[in-house]
C-alpha cells in the first residue's frame, strides 16, 4: 500500500467482487443514514429525510462498494423517503419538476459509478493477464536461455539491422570475451583472412534473401586456433508478419573436414591402387587373350598347314611340269588352270584367316548365310581334330542378314572352339542353320519377324541353370585356369545384339549344350564380286614402284611392262622421295603399304602427293594390320595382294583422270 500513489488508493479499496448482502445491506444503509445527517446539521433534522445534494455521495459509495443493484436500491429508498417528506422548493420549481430532476441526476450518478467499478474490474483483468503473460514471458526465456546454453553449438539471435540481441554459453566461450562484449563483437576480427571476402560475399547475399542460408568458413577460437564453423541462418518473424532478423546457430566441422580430407586422400589412394590394379588385370586379360587366340592357331595350324601343302603341291607341280614339256600346249593350258585355282583357294584360305584374327575392315552387307558357312568349312573343320565329329548342316537357302562377314565368321568360330572344348574323345559337333519366325516375346531382346537362326550343338557334359544365367558375362568361363578368358561367348552376344538379334543357350548336365544365334533377314542380294573384263588399253604410263620384297617387285614390275607401261623399281619409301625430288618424270606411284623403316606407304604417298600435286597414287598389300585405319581413310585406292594383270589394270584405270 505504501508503493501505492495517494489518488489511488481508494480505488484500490474498492471491491471488484459484490460483498455478501449483510456487508452490502449495512454500506448503503450507513451511506444513506450519513447523508440524511449531513442535511439535518445543514439545514436542521426536520429536514433531513428530504431529497437533497447529500444524497448522491450515498449512491456514489453504495454503487461502488456494495455494486449496482445496491446503487439502484439506494436512490429506489431516497426516492421514497423524499415523497414521504415534501421538498422545499423555489418559487420557480414545483415539486414534481425537483423530484424529475433529482431522479435523473441521480440515475446518471449510479450508472457512471457502475460503470466505472466495471472498467476497474476489466482494468484488473487486464493487469492480471499482463502479469502472467510477463511471467510466462520470463518463464519461456529462462528456458530459451537454459536450453541454449546447455546446447554444445553455437547460438544467436539477431535484429532486422544485424545486430545481435542474444548469444548462448557456447557463442561466449568460443570469444572468450564477457556476454555483453560477445553481442558487440565484430567476426570479422577472427575470420580467417582467406575466407574473408568469401564469408562476406555469402553473408550479404543471405541476408539480403531473408531465406535460409548457410556459410562454412574458419575462426580463431578464444585459444588461437582457427576452426571450420558451418553456421546456418533461419528467418524470423513479427507477430503482425513482418521481418524481425534472423536465429542462427554454428557447428564446428574441423573434425569433419578433416575427416573428409582423409577419406579424399584414401579415394585418391584406392583410386590410384584400383587404376594400377585394374591396368594390370587388362595387361594379364590381354595375354591371356593372346594366349587363347594363339591357341587357338595352333589348333587351326596342322590343318592349314597340311592344306597349304596340297595348294603348293598342285602349283609346284603344275609349274614343273610346264617346265618339262614347254612344248605341249594342252597340258600347259591345263597346268596353268589348276594352279591357277590352287592359288585362289589360298588366297580365299588366308583371308578367312586374317578375318578369324580380326585384321581385316569389319563393314556391314548382306551376306548368305548358307554360303558363307559352306565357306568356312576348311577352316572349321581344321579348328576341331580328328576325334570329334564336326557336322555342317545349312538349311537356310537363301536367308540373306545384313552383317559383317568376317565378325559372323568370328562368332561361329567361338562357338565351334567352345563346343569342341566341351566335349570329350569321340563326340560330336553339329553346325546348322535355318529360318525361324519369331512371335511376340518368344524371345528376350527380339522383335517379332523373320531371322536365320545359326545353331550349334554338341553332346558335351552341359552345363547347370546357374552357368547358363551366366554363360554371357564377360570374364567368366568354366575352362581350366589359363586356357580361357571369358571373352568368348560376351563378344558373340555383342556381335548378334550389334547386328539387331540375339543368342540363346539350351543345356543341361549330361545333355550337351546348344547355342542359338538368331539374325534379322533383310530383302536384300548377297553382295556379289564378279569378274570383271579387261580394261581397254590406256596410255603408257611412267611408274615409279615402291616394294621392298624382291620377287613380289619383279612380278609386279613384269605385269606393268605387260599392260605397256615402263617401271622404275625402288625398295624404300626415301629412294623414291629422292627420285621425286630430282624432277624425273613419273605418271604414277604404285607404293606397298607396310614398308621397312618409319614410312608407311600413307607417309610416303601424302609426302609424293605435297611434291606432286597432280600425281596417282596407288596402295598395295595383303596384311594391313595396324595401318588399316590410316589406308581407309586416305583417298587412294587399296589393291589387295594378291592380284593379277587384269585387277591392276583395273585399279590403274580407275586413278587416271578422264580424257
Amino acid at each position: 500500500m505504501a508503493s501505492l500513489k495517494p489518488s489511488l488508493w481508494p480505488l484500490r479499496m474498492i471491491p471488484r467482487r459484490s460483498p455478501p448482502f449483510l456487508t452490502a445491506l449495512l454500506i448503503a444503509t450507513g451511506s444513506l443514514l450519513a447523508s440524511m445527517a449531513v442535511r439535518g446539521l445543514l439545514i436542521g433534522f426536520e429536514y433531513a429525510p428530504g431529497l437533497s445534494a447529500t444524497t448522491f455521495p450515498a449512491l456514489i459509495v453504495t454503487t461502488l462498494y456494495a455494486g449496482p443493484r445496491w446503487g439502484w436500491a439506494t436512490l429506489a429508498v431516497a426516492l421514497g423517503v423524499g415523497l414521504l417528506n415534501t421538498p422545499r422548493v423555489s418559487a420557480d420549481l414545483s415539486v414534481s419538476e425537483v423530484l424529475i430532476m433529482f431522479a435523473l441526476s441521480a440515475a446518471l450518478t449510479v450508472v457512471v459509478c457502475a460503470s466505472l467499478r466495471e472498467a476497474l474490474l476489466q482494468l484488473d483483468e487486464a493487469n492480471a493477464a499482463r502479469a502472467a503473460a510477463r511471467q510466462s514471458i520470463e518463464i519461456t526465456e529462462t528456458r530459451f536461455r537454459a536450453l541454449a546454453d546447455s546446447a554444445p553449438i553455437l547460438m544467436w539471435v539477431t535484429q532486422t539491422d544485424g545486430r545481435r540481441e542474444f548469444a548462448n554459453r557456447a557463442y561466449v566461450d568460443f570469444l572468450g570475451v564477457n556476454y555483453q562484449a560477445a553481442i558487440d563483437f565484430d567476426w570479422r576480427k577472427v575470420l580467417h583472412p582467406d575466407d574473408v571476402a568469401r564469408v562476406l560475399q555469402e553473408q550479404v547475399a543471405g541476408e539480403s534473401s531473408r531465406t535460409l542460408f548457410t556459410l562454412e568458413a574458419r575462426y580463431r577460437r578464444r585459444d588461437g586456433d582457427y576452426r571450420w564453423v558451418r553456421s546456418v541462418s533461419q528467418p524470423r518473424w513479427g507477430p503482425d508478419g513482418g521481418f524481425a532478423g534472423f536465429v542462427g546457430v554454428g557447428f564446428d566441422v574441423t573434425d569433419a573436414k578433416r575427416a573428409e580430407d582423409d577419406l579424399k586422400r584414401i579415394n585418391d589412394l584406392l583410386a590410384e591402387r584400383v587404376e594400377a590394379a585394374l591396368s594390370e588385370r587388362d595387361e594379364a586379360e590381354a595375354a591371356l587373350r593372346r594366349a587363347q587366340k594363339l591357341d587357338a592357331m595352333g589348333q587351326l595350324t596342322g590343318g592349314v598347314a597340311h592344306d597349304f601343302n596340297n595348294l603348293l603341291t598342285v602349283i609346284i607341280g603344275a609349274l614343273d611340269l610346264m617346265q618339262r614339256h614347254p612344248g605341249d600346249a594342252v597340258r600347259r593350258d591345263r597346268m596353268i588352270e589348276a594352279a591357277a585355282g590352287a592359288a585362289r583357294r589360298a588366297e580365299r584360305l588366308t583371308q578367312q584367316l586374317l578375318a578369324f584374327s580380326r585384321r581385316q575392315a569389319l563393314k556391314p552387307e548382306p551376306v548368305e548365310i548358307d554360303r558363307l558357312l559352306n565357306g568356312m568349312e576348311p577352316l572349321l573343320r581344321r579348328a576341331t581334330d580328328e576325334t570329334v565329329t564336326l557336322t555342317i548342316a545349312p538349311d537356310a537357302r537363301g536367308a540373306v542378314a545384313n552383317l559383317d562377314a568376317g565378325q559372323l565368321e568370328a562368332a561361329i568360330m567361338n562357338l565351334v572352339v567352345n563346343a569342341r572344348d566341351a566335349v570329350s574323345v569321340g563326340g560330336a559337333v553339329q553346325i546348322m542353320t535355318s529360318r525361324r519366325q519369331v512371335g511376340a516375346r518368344q524371345i528376350e531382346g527380339l522383335e517379332p519377324g523373320d531371322y536365320a537362326c545359326v545353331s550349334v550343338r554338341d553332346n558335351g557334359s552341359g552345363m547347370d541353370a546357374a552357368t547358363v544365367a551366366r554363360a554371357f558375362e564377360p570374364f567368366f568361363t568354366t575352362k581350366p585356369q589359363g586356357r580361357g578368358t571369358g571373352l568368348g561367348l560376351s563378344q558373340v552376344y555383342g556381335f548378334a545384339r550389334q547386328s539387331g538379334g540375339s543368342i540363346t543357350v539350351e543345356s543341361a548336365p549330361g545333355e550337351g549344350s546348344c547355342f542359338s544365334v538368331y539374325l534379322p533377314l533383310v530383302e536384300a542380294t548377297p553382295i556379289a564380286h564378279p569378274v570383271e573384263p579387261s580394261p581397254a588399253a590406256g596410255p603408257a604410263l611412267r611408274v615409279l614402284l615402291v616394294e621392298d620384297d624382291p620377287q613380289v617387285a619383279e612380278l609386279a614390275q613384269a605385269m606393268l611392262e605387260e599392260l605397256g607401261h615402263s617401271v622404275r623399281p625402288v625398295g624404300g619409301a626415301s629412294d623414291a622421295l629422292a627420285i621425286l625430288r630430282t624432277g624425273a618424270e613419273v605418271d604414277l606411284l604404285l607404293t606397298d603399304l607396310i614398308m621397312p623403316g618409319d614410312r608407311s606407304g600413307v607417309d610416303l604417298a601424302r609426302e609424293a602427293v605435297s611434291l606432286r600435286p597432280d600425281l596417282p597414287v596407288i596402295l598395295s598389300s595383303g596384311y594391313t594390320g595396324e595401318t588399316l585405319s590410316a589406308a581407309e581413310g586416305a583417298p587412294w585406292p587399296l589393291l589387295r595382294k594378291p592380284y593379277g594383270a587384269d585387277q591392276l589394270a583395273h585399279v590403274i584405270a580407275g586413278v587416271l583422270p578422264p580424257v
